[in-house]
């Protein structure tokens, strides 16, 4: 079986799930991935700022659709085409890339209120998931979360508290939660991605404002070593991010700024504490309390090989 991969080039997660493909499956796997498009010369980039201003229209969107398209072979074939985040390809080679396979499966990790582009990207599917339940409601898609992928706990705890976010709406949210932290004399270890030119004002000392993200196995040792992982969700969305599964894969605390976490069957407030705007402190129990691991069948739900195996029907886990 073969499978052609699309996905986008976000601190190497798509190494992750192609590994994860292979090893879980045995399917020989084609990887494309949607990187930052540029253009190749200074006509080009020349012609589409023309026509961007006097067209309206943006031409370095369809180059780099037709980029990703053609690094496939026209007589190469697939048994599956498998695209994560499809919005990069326009609908020409979207059909075109479709065609290739026998069958086409589409996961989206973003909400559609976020990226509303997803949405003309949804006939060209045979398959399609979301993590997003509202998604998944409007569109009649099936409901797949994330996953963890790394079960190997260090020995060392460099910090109480960790997260890593780009610079957004969210910021004020993570400088609250952080000084609740340092009120309950933690010590949060905290990384805001920022632009080089974009200007900050004063936030706590243990904020780190950095302007490339941390190394991909740099930032897994970091959440290795931390007692508890810090999620601040987008308000737009109610999906659960990857940090949810990390901590579920290293059976490690999770404070959580996202109240739909309630609903899901790993949700264990000894483990799992919900902040809101009305929190004035972080309870003692939770902090004090030792971690309470899943049952076996709830653990192995939220695994990487259990993800691959729903994306390709593949008999799930027991």
């Amino acid at each position: 079986m073969k499978v052609l991969f699309y996905c986008p080039d976000y601190l190497g997660i798509y190494k992750i799930i192609e590994k994860g493909i292979v090893e879980n499956t045995g399917f020989e796997v084609k990887t494309i991935l949607f990187n930052n498009y540029k253009h190749k010369n200074k006509y080009k980039k020349l012609l589409n700022f023309v026509s961007k201003l006097i067209l309206n229209k943006n031409l370095k969107k369809k180059w780099a659709s037709e980029f990703y398209a053609n690094q496939i072979d026209d007589l190469e074939v697939f048994d599956y085409v498998f695209i994560i985040s499809p919005d990069h390809l326009l609908s020409t080679e979207l059909e075109y890339v479709t065609s290739k396979a026998k069958k086409s499966i589409v996961y989206f990790w973003d909400s559609f209120k976020l990226i509303d582009r997803y949405e003309r990207t949804l006939p060209f599917f045979d398959v399609k998931f979301s993590f997003e339940p509202n998604d998944v409601k409007k569109h009649n898609m099936s409901l797949l979360t994330n996953f963890y992928f790394d079960t190997i706990v260090s020995n060392k705890n460099s910090s109480d508290a960790y997260y890593i976010g780009n610079f957004d709406d969210r910021i004020s949210t993570i400088e609250k939660i952080n000084l609740l932290l340092l009120k309950s004399g933690l010590k949060p270890d905290i990384y805001i991605k920022i632009n080089p030119k974009t200007k900050v004002k004063k936030f706590s000392e243990n904020i780190n404002f950095i302007t490339s993200f941390i190394p991909f196995e740099e930032n897994q040792q970091k959440i290795k070593e931390s007692k508890i992982i810090l999620d601040i969700h987008k308000n737009i969305q109610d999906g659960l991010t990857f940090r949810v599964f990390e901590a579920i894969g290293l059976n490690k605390k999770l404070i959580t700024t996202n109240k739909d976490i309630v609903n899901y069957d790993f949700y264990n407030p000894n483990n799992i504490f919900v902040w809101d705007e009305n929190v004035t402190e972080i309870p003692k129990d939770f902090l004090e309390k030792e971690y309470k691991k899943l049952s076996d069948e709830i653990y192995k739900k939220y695994s990487l090989e259990n993800w691959v195996k729903t994306i390709f029907n593949i008999t799930k886990i027991e």
